[in-house]
């Protein structure tokens, strides 16, 4: 029965909706093209046949390419990119390998530049111009620019493994968060420093910042990063977890001549919810200590005192890094899901705050040691300038006290012409007036007859 169709099939030719129909001896049907259709559901949410594409064909039936006709793409078939009894083929997309290198170099470079530092501060810390600087705050200043160059290894790289994925985002935050304040920390503190010195609302009291002081502002700045993390580390709903999210910033990958597409994916930090509204209330802080910082760099703007060399240097600093949390916020709220210049940004913003913190406030001491390795014009200026004061002020007071002898001395002259006038009326006559001499006291009195 089988072989009488087939026999049949072979020898029919004929025409139809779709065309001429016919068959070659081996079953398959003569044609350069076959038309698809589909049925989906149109605007009225009824069901309907579509024209969608035709299947070109070789000599032997096989099937060459597939043509979409207008309108038509893979979108329009199936919106949820695969057939609804298909299974989706997806890529994951990481970081790409150039860029994590290039940022691997630059975070390389900064470690070895802030172990410099630190060397440099261990070796040289007895000398009068970097003892002038509190070396002990320096040490935390480069301890911090080390843990924030130590984040760009966790900002730059990414995963395919979704548990990975999670670690590297948990670990890159609480790098960032803590080592930013315990590098920018020391400079908000010197920064105080000087305006309390030129700003003290009670210049009796000799109260001085001193450099244990600015430690415990560093840990508190550094607490409060504890504090916010381990809250948003413990409440599973605000917890950091790796979630898969079709990219936006590379297109799918289309091919074969059936045109098979893999949607292109990217893990991206986030959390159930909450994940904008904490890392908000962790960027804000870092805002409010700018903007504490920008205040009294403004404050201080106007002191000019070598033997606080650090001050204008520090106000350098306030306003470059305030620069660079700007652009780290920016790229947060608006390339989450762009992993390659998410990564960059992030990681130069970074590496741009810590290398200016090192620069600004280190190599003046390189050169400033290097011209006067025993500090001997560290406060030529200064001494001379306060010797003079002591001498003006010396110089006034003794003439003070002469002053104060002369008018003692007036004092008792008026008196005693007081009493030699009041012994000398007694002797003059009715109608005779006494004129005196402007010199009270040296010239005898005239008498005048009217």
């Amino acid at each position: 029965m089988s072989l009488r169709v087939f026999h049949f099939t072979t020898h029919c030719d004929g025409w139809s909706p779709e065309g001429n129909i016919s068959f070659n001896a081996n079953g398959i049907r003569n044609a350069e093209r076959i038309r698809i259709q589909q049925y989906r559901f149109n605007n009225s949410n009824q069901l309907q046949k579509f024209d969608i594409g035709y299947v070109a064909l070789d000599q032997n039936g096989q099937s060459v390419a597939f043509d979409f006709l207008p309108g038509e793409s893979m979108e329009t078939i199936w919106p949820d990119g695969v057939p609804h009894d298909g299974t989706l083929m997806k890529s994951i997309i990481n970081i790409e390998l150039g860029v994590t290198a290039v940022m691997y170099i630059l975070a390389t470079l900064g470690i070895a530049l802030a172990i410099v530092c630190f060397i440099f501060m261990v070796v040289f810390r007895e000398r009068k111009f970097i003892r002038l600087t509190s070396p002990n705050i320096n040490y935390i200043t480069c301890g911090g620019c080390m843990v924030l160059y130590t984040s760009i290894f966790f900002l730059a790289i990414q995963s395919t493994d979704e548990t990975i994925t999670t670690a590297i985002c948990n670990v890159r935050i609480w790098l960032w968060a803590i080592g930013y304040s315990v590098a920018f920390g020391p400079v908000l503190g010197k920064m105080y420093r000087v305006y309390y010195i030129f700003n003290n609302p009670k210049p009796n009291k000799k109260r001085v910042v001193k450099d244990w002081m600015i430690g415990v502002l560093i840990s508190v700045l550094a607490g409060i990063d504890v504090i916010i993390l381990v809250i948003v580390t413990a409440v599973p709903e605000l917890r950091t977890t790796a979630i898969l999210k079709q990219s936006t910033e590379y297109p799918q990958i289309v091919s074969g001549a059936f045109h098979d597409t893999a949607i292109n994916c990217i893990f991206i930090c986030d959390s159930q919810k909450g994940y904008t509204i904490w890392h908000g209330v962790l960027f804000g802080y870092k805002g409010l200590i700018q903007v504490i910082a920008i205040l009294l760099a403004f404050g201080t703007r106007k002191v000019k005192v070598k033997g606080l060399n650090d001050s204008k240097y520090i106000a350098a600093i306030i306003y470059v890094t305030s620069i660079c949390l700007v652009v780290v916020i920016i790229s947060f709220a608006t390339l989450r899901d762009k992993v390659n210049t998410l990564a960059v940004i992030y990681s130069l913003g970074f590496w741009c705050a810590a290398t200016i913190i090192l620069l600004l406030v280190f190599i003046p001491k390189f050169f400033a040691t290097y011209k006067d390795p025993e500090g001997q014009t560290v406060f030529p200026s200064t001494v001379v300038q306060v010797d003079k004061d002591h001498c003006k002020v010396v110089a006034l007071e003794k003439r003070i006290q002469i002053l104060q002898l002369q008018l003692a001395h007036e004092h008792k002259s008026l008196e005693n012409m007081k009493q030699l006038t009041i012994s000398r009326d007694s002797n003059v006559g009715f109608g005779e007036v006494i004129q005196y001499d402007a010199d009270v006291g040296h010239t005898p009195p005239m008498v005048v007859n009217v």
